[in-house]
């Protein structure tokens, strides 16, 4: 399992280093250029991960292939996977296009939804290509070839960074283009991303003889509805968990830019430890569902436990750095001895003691839910997600914000118990479903 989920990790850690990386060069234009790409990135990315959760099924479904030693119909599960990336794209470009103007009715700052708009514009291009990256890299995670993905991503970290420097203030030759040079540069490199990695696909040895480009305009309509039939639930919790943190978003613009940008800042911190899990939770979906295709659920319910293991240490060594160096944490993307960003400097101190209780149960119930997606099982855990998020972190979120006036600390408690109560039910659910498993499981 680590065997997929390190290399996973490094090259998520480098594609979360290119967001960190904008938002570092963004900040030094200002407060309101880091909330209004802060605010309106993560929103787009908010979009894009639901979709992302959708065909990240075909990972699942090609390592269950293997583990029932059917090769023959993996080509079928990822070209499929490219045409369904396809579909869902459309709506996605579409919605992000508009999403200031829905903004706009909730009362965010004007300046703010203005540089948003400007950044959005030139960003959204990078959805179609990524949704593309995504269904191939879960094809080489479930062959356990991960070396290409690895590389493709370090190498455009540096790449990223030299671009966005130079269209954001006009370096080497670019024009200036501020916020909106950063979002080009996002469109340009996710394109330059999946090229690379699908020139690897049908160019390795090893690769080119599974042909998924042979025939690529034919549809399957029932593979389609194979993907979106494990993969809509799917992208049910990520929209549920991604509605969450976006409305969350939205809410801290309501205490001004200045809490916004320092909520920015702790999510960005954020990011690093939540990927490493979240590359455990994908490393333990395909282990899981190889075992389930090979028949061997007890094996599948170890592999399950391991990964939550693993990611609670990870996610704990995460927590204590949070509490232990928040002000180091915060110089990074602003100067904390500037006396105009005290304000920000003391919203993200109180934020980051926040994160660092959630972090733990944020880790958790990512992987749990992937670990009951290797057993097939994504209808329920969308249902206990929405419970989880909405029913418990929003609502408390909101109370001890708002009513019980908080702010911004309580908005954030909030979430720390939905995320609790989420990943207490999806590994109950887990120990439940794989014990059932194992208690039907043939006796050799």
């Amino acid at each position: 399992m680590l065997g997929i989920a390190v290399p996973l990790a490094v090259a998520y850690l480098a594609e979360m280093a290119m967001v960190v990386t904008d938002r570092i060069i963004v900040g030094r234009l200002g407060a309101t250029e880091l909330a209004a790409v802060g605010l309106t990135g993560d929103l787009m990315f908010e979009v894009m991960v639901v979709a992302m959760g959708v065909v990240s099924v075909v990972g699942v479904l090609v390592a269950r292939c293997i583990g029932a030693d059917e090769n023959h119909r993996i080509r079928a599960q990822v070209r499929q996977g490219l045409w369904v990336a396809t579909i869902l794209s459309v709506p996605m470009t579409i919605f992000c296009w508009y999403i200031t103007d829905l903004l706009s009715f909730t009362g965010q700052d004007p300046k703010v939804m203005e540089l948003g708009k400007v950044y959005l514009t030139s960003a959204v291009w990078c959805l179609l290509p990524t949704l593309w990256f995504t269904v191939l890299r879960q094809f080489l995670a479930a062959l356990e070839r991960m070396n290409s993905i690895l590389y493709i991503t370090i190498a455009v970290v540096f790449l990223n960074a030299a671009l966005t420097y130079s269209l954001v203030f006009g370096a080497f030759g670019m024009p200036q283009l501020g916020v909106a040079g950063a979002g080009i540069a996002t469109s340009v490199v996710c394109w330059i991303m999946f090229f690379a990695l699908m020139f690897h696909v049908v160019r390795a040895t090893g690769l080119r003889d599974y042909a998924l480009l042979t025939n690529i305009h034919r549809i399957d309509f029932s593979v389609i509805r194979e993907v979106f039939a494990l993969g809509l639930p799917v992208g049910g919790i990520t929209l549920v968990e991604s509605g969450l943190f976006a409305i969350i978003a939205i809410m801290m613009g309501l205490f001004g830019a200045q809490a916004l940008a320092a909520s920015q800042v702790v999510v960005s911190m954020l990011i690093p430890f939540f990927v490493i899990a979240l590359s455990i939770g994908e490393a333990t979906a395909l282990r899981v569902s190889l075992y389930a295709g090979r028949g061997r659920p007890r094996s599948a319910r170890r592999t399950g436990f391991v990964g939550m293991g693993i990611g609670g240490v990870v996610m704990l060594a995460g927590s204590t750095m949070l509490v232990l160096i928040p002000d180091r944490l915060t110089s990074i993307f602003v100067d904390i001895n500037d006396p105009k960003n005290a304000e920000v400097v003391a919203f993200a101190t109180a934020l980051f003691t926040v994160a660092a209780v959630f972090q733990l149960s944020d880790g958790l119930q990512a992987i749990a839910a992937r670990a009951l997606r290797g057993l097939k099982d994504t209808v329920l855990p969308m249902w206990i997600a929405a419970v989880g998020y909405w029913g418990f972190g929003l609502t408390t979120g909101y109370i001890i914000g708002f009513p019980l006036g908080y702010g911004a600390p309580g908005l954030w408690w909030g979430t720390a118990i939905g995320l609790t109560v989420t990943a207490a039910l999806l590994t109950w659910r887990f120990v439940v479903l794989s014990t059932r498993e194992v208690a039907n499981a043939p006796h050799l």
